[in-house]
């Protein structure tokens, strides 16, 4: 699998196929470490960051924060043609 597959893979499962659906940090963190038992709340928090600072690094997502100031992304048009591409 490319790394392009994998991120597209990761995008889908998070966001699925919907242009401007958006996530918060707290979600991000419950989708990616789910089935684990073995990671902690803030563990979870820091690897979510961490992901989704990359991605939006790379265009993929977007920053957009709640009506509060929380953290969130949404995908951007960018990742959207990655998913539908591959």
């Amino acid at each position: 699998m490319t790394s392009n597959q994998r991120i597209a893979a990761d995008l889908l499962d998070l966001f699925g196929t919907e242009l401007g659906t958006r996530l918060t940090a707290a979600e991000v963190a419950h989708n990616l470490y789910h089935r684990s038992v073995y990671v902690n709340r803030q563990s979870a928090r820091d690897g979510a960051f961490d992901l989704m600072w990359d991605y939006e690094a790379r265009g993929l997502v977007e920053d957009s924060p709640g009506k509060r100031g929380g953290a969130g992304w949404k995908l951007s048009t960018k990742g959207a043609a990655l998913i539908s591409r591959l």
